[in-house]
């Protein structure tokens, strides 16, 4: 009996192990993720984007510099927005405001696309000496030209906390398996343990099925203990794989239409072809 009861109380303390460990795990766990996080573009600035990209297209280009100019203040490392605020600025006939934007462009720009800095530098001096000749009132020019119409912003690369994947979902599903199993062992424990102190020698079976019922008590709480046991590690082992991981998603504004980049991969079963990209 001292053996039942022990096995019964050490099924017990695994229990309250495995709570305050997934407890432990959860207040740490996200303080760790938010550390080694890389804080994406927002997915915000996309969706200014998308708005400021109609409006231009429409001739509203008040409308679109603020669009614009909303998202380049959430995203304010982004080249392409700092040029798109600089571009609509300058049709609207923002001189100096224009001039701003384009310097701002000129520093996110990287130093090796050397053509693009002597192209943005002849458009900064053609403002400059323009300053006289063009009124606040009055744009520079009333048509942008094709090749100068608004730059795509092009996907934003958000990472996302947490990874789902095949060895997520074979431990989760173990850990599962063994918990279930703890408890029904621990059911079954339970019985054998009430039978056992229920037993009276002589009047229901001999000693040495007396004997016999309590070492199959003790087996069932010791395969109790041992199904909580991994049950709980694969748990916590489950969790780590999930939180402790993360992923590169791409965000594509509305009506953008990347091509798709075919890939191949080989493996021991052979090869599979795919298509990465929005269709």
């Amino acid at each position: 009996m001292v053996g039942v009861l022990g096995s019964v109380s050490l099924m017990r303390l695994v229990s309250i192990l495995l709570a305050a460990s997934c407890v432990l795990f959860l207040r740490v766990s996200p303080l760790a993720a938010q550390e080694s996080s890389v804080q994406p573009p927002p997915a915000e600035a996309v969706e200014l984007y998308r708005q400021g990209r109609e409006l231009y297209q429409q001739g509203r280009y008040r409308d679109a510099l603020l669009a614009l100019q909303r998202a380049a203040a959430l995203d304010p490392t982004s080249a392409n927005l700092a040029y798109n605020v600089a571009r609509v600025q300058e049709l609207l006939g923002e001189i100096d405001p224009a001039i701003r934007s384009y310097h701002r462009y000129l520093d996110l720009l990287p130093a090796t696309q050397a053509d693009e800095h002597a192209r943005v530098e002849g458009i900064i001096r053609r403002l400059e000496g323009a300053r006289g000749e063009v009124g606040g009132a009055h744009p520079v020019e009333t048509q942008p030209t094709q090749d100068e119409a608004l730059r795509d912003v092009g996907p934003v690369v958000v990472r996302e906390r947490g990874v789902a994947d095949v060895a997520f979902f074979a431990t989760a599903g173990t850990a599962a398996a063994f918990l279930i199993a703890g408890t029904v062992c621990g059911i079954r424990a339970l019985g054998l343990q009430s039978e056992a102190s229920d037993f009276v020698v002589g009047r229901d079976g001999s000693l040495s099925q007396h004997e016999a019922l309590v070492a199959n008590a003790n087996t069932f709480a010791m395969a109790t203990d041992i199904a909580f046991g991994v049950g709980a590690a694969l748990a916590v082992t489950s969790g780590l794989l999930y939180f402790l991981r993360s992923r590169d998603t791409e965000h594509y504004p509305e009506g953008s239409t990347p091509t798709p980049v075919p890939e191949v991969s080989v493996n021991t079963q052979g090869f599979m072809l795919s298509l990465r990209g929005s269709l």
